[in-house]
């Protein structure tokens, strides 16, 4: 039997409109794994922030972000002059590019789409490594030193995204150096690491690597993909770059509030991560118990399985439960998913929808 089409048609998670056109179910009942979004939040700091910015829209945004800026200098104690602000952190990575203008972009495969896509908006050509699923994803230091030789910018997801892998933190200051003898670049994206907050990052080491921008986002800790808000480190004089390609008021007056009180919610991120250090060894391990499903490992709010169950995807989404097709992701194909780690309720949700998928016949119907 063959695949039917992964809803990922613009390449995402969390499109219910596709999902809703394709499954027949509406969006507001699908319960929504496709997408890595904290199910603890938005906190009720976020959502006092957003009550308490409500009249602020009626003015223009400080199009600088000065406030938001200081209070993400307090939190990670840097400079303000290394902090740049956007609106999602996908906008400062097409900045980052536009702003470098590389001829050649390395990428670890798989990865996030939008790594590719921002490098084919600026006309670079892609050098790929690929880690291999014998090595549970994790890439070749050899092959990733080796291509720092090539590349003029050097994009790594520290966690990776879609399997959740940390690279090493001695390979990621070797690939600096590489990179810096070359007056060349490595972006580590690190959208997840505030999931994993024990996890090493470059972040204090940036006077000596002027050749390191360190991406950040805080949409899906903070539950706010529809607010969109993200920020990189990165040295001054790069900083003041990225900033020039970047609009001003792109970060909208809610958001920025939003970001002020959600850096200073200690007792979010310390819920946050207590419940990721119990809930996802119990989700990795149940999808593990079902029949044919091999998971990978990683560290954060999702795991990476497959499955040869035909139309996965589409058996479980008709059972009101939306899961991320990673068939298109280079290096991965048919058979790979991804799914979020949400609350105890919702993943068993889950695991039943997949069971029941796996061990019985769901009607499905051909594709619009």
């Amino acid at each position: 039997m063959t695949q039917s089409e992964p809803i990922e048609t613009f390449g995402h998670g969390g499109d219910l409109w596709t999902a809703e056109k394709r499954l027949g179910v509406p969006r507001e009942k699908l319960l929504d794994f496709s997408a890595n979004i904290n199910p603890l939040g938005p906190p009720p700091s976020v959502w006092q922030a957003i009550h308490d910015n409500l009249a602020t829209i009626t003015a223009y945004p400080d199009a600088k972000s000065r406030e938001l800026k200081s209070a993400l200098a307090a939190r990670y104690h840097q400079s303000v002059k290394k902090i740049s602000v956007g609106n999602g952190a996908a906008e400062i990575l097409y900045g980052i590019l536009r702003t470098l203008l590389p001829k050649t972009v390395g990428l670890v495969y798989p990865c996030f789409s939008e790594y590719a896509e921002s490098a084919a908006v600026v006309g670079a050509k892609l050098h790929g490594v690929y880690a291999r699923e014998e090595d549970d994803f994790v890439p070749s230091r050899t092959e990733l030193l080796a291509a720092c030789e090539e590349v003029d910018v050097f994009i790594v997801g520290h966690p990776n995204n879609p399997n959740g892998r940390l690279v090493p933190m001695e390979w990621l200051r070797e690939m600096a150096v590489r990179l810096r003898e070359r007056e060349r670049f490595l972006l580590v994206d690190e959208a997840f690491l505030d999931f994993v907050p024990e996890a090493p990052t470059l972040l204090q080491e940036l006077e000596e690597f002027p050749n390191v921008i360190l991406l950040r986002s805080m949409t899906k800790f903070f539950s706010i993909p529809g607010l969109r808000l993200g920020f990189a480190f990165a040295s001054p004089e790069l900083t003041e770059r990225i900033e020039r390609e970047l609009p001003p008021w792109r970060v909208n007056a809610l958001a920025q509030g939003v970001g002020i009180a959600g850096v200073q919610d200690h007792d979010f991120e310390a819920r946050t991560v207590e419940w990721l250090r119990e809930e996802r060894p119990f989700l990795r391990n149940e999808l593990e118990a079902l029949p044919g499903v091999k998971t990978y490992g990683g560290l954060v709010n999702f795991v990476l399985f497959r499955c040869e169950t035909p139309d996965l995807q589409e058996k479980v989404g008709r059972l009101g439960v939306l899961i991320r097709n990673c068939a298109g992701y280079p290096g991965l194909g048919s058979g790979y998913y991804r799914v979020a780690v949400r609350s105890r309720e919702e993943n068993l949700r889950l695991l039943t929808a997949l069971q029941q998928a796996m061990l019985e016949e769901v009607p499905t119907c051909p594709t619009p």
